[in-house]
């Protein structure tokens, strides 16, 4: 997998040398009650997110998600074109985001839904989801199992889009959010003492590949933020409030975002 990302490292740092100008969508879009109706019954039937949002918020959640599944390219390898699964997997990315000025991660314009778990490039290694330059890739099987079980911290749709939504930032550097690019360099520079306090004690809330890097270290955080938030608040408070700031938003609240205008 490190291999992987620095592949995908290697060909941003190589293409892109300056920022494109951040990018603004509106919060209100001309959607139907039908169309509200069937895309909160369809995110409701997953998220538990969603269902804590008052209503106001599952309006601009629904907006967004709409939104950002228009723009993009869907494509299904192993299972039928499926509209309820190309707007779940918008909104987990909605999720990630909803913190955020700029949201639509307007780099990638093609996301791969795959049936299981698959290989790259005639690998022996089987991945459940990554991100390349060509587009965002999820098994929809284990996509499904993040969101039933909320148990374990994983999640492998929060993710992945914790890292598109990374790369889209500082990589791509296109349709970036200032927001989330100040703080999470707060956030890199911040887990020194966490890192540290994790090797001194040999144990950690999270899972063990989150010390693969900082890459994983970051999406793995992202992880247990919204899998189970009250976990890793009590377990690790440093982290969580850092995870607070750069997402501009926190999980145990109903209303989630912190600031409507970061």
């Amino acid at each position: 997998m490190q291999g992987l990302f620095q592949k995908f490292n290697s060909f941003f740092s190589s293409r892109v040398t300056t920022p494109a100008e951040p990018l603004h969508h509106p919060e209100v879009l001309e959607i139907s009650d039908t169309v509200f109706s069937q895309y909160s019954v369809v995110i409701g039937s997953v998220f538990s997110y969603f269902n804590d949002l008052p209503p106001d918020s599952q309006l601009k959640f629904v907006n967004r998600t709409y939104q950002f599944k228009a723009s993009k390219k869907f494509h299904f390898v192993g299972l039928e074109n499926s509209e309820d699964a190309a707007i779940l997997v918008s909104a987990s990315a909605i999720q990630v985001t909803f913190g955020l000025k700029n949201y639509m991660m307007s780099y990638f314009k093609d996301i791969y839904i795959l049936s299981d778990a698959y290989q790259i490039d005639n690998e022996d290694e089987l991945y459940i989801g990554h991100v390349a330059p060509e587009g965002i890739y999820l098994s929809f099987k284990h996509f499904l199992y993040g969101y039933s079980n909320k148990n374990d911290n994983v999640n492998v749709a929060v993710h992945e889009m914790a890292h598109a939504l990374l790369y889209n930032n500082f990589f791509a550097q296109y349709g970036t959010d200032s927001h989330f690019r100040l703080n999470y360099e707060k956030f890199s520079s911040s887990t020194g003492p966490i890192l540290a306090n994790v090797i001194t004690n040999r144990r950690s809330y999270l899972r063990s590949y989150a010390f693969s890097n900082l890459h994983e270290f970051w999406a793995v955080s992202a992880e247990a933020f919204f899998e189970n938030p009250a976990g890793l608040k009590s377990n690790m408070p440093e982290l969580y409030e850092a995870l607070c700031r750069v997402l501009n938003q926190d999980p145990i609240t109903n209303h989630k975002i912190l600031k409507s205008e970061p």
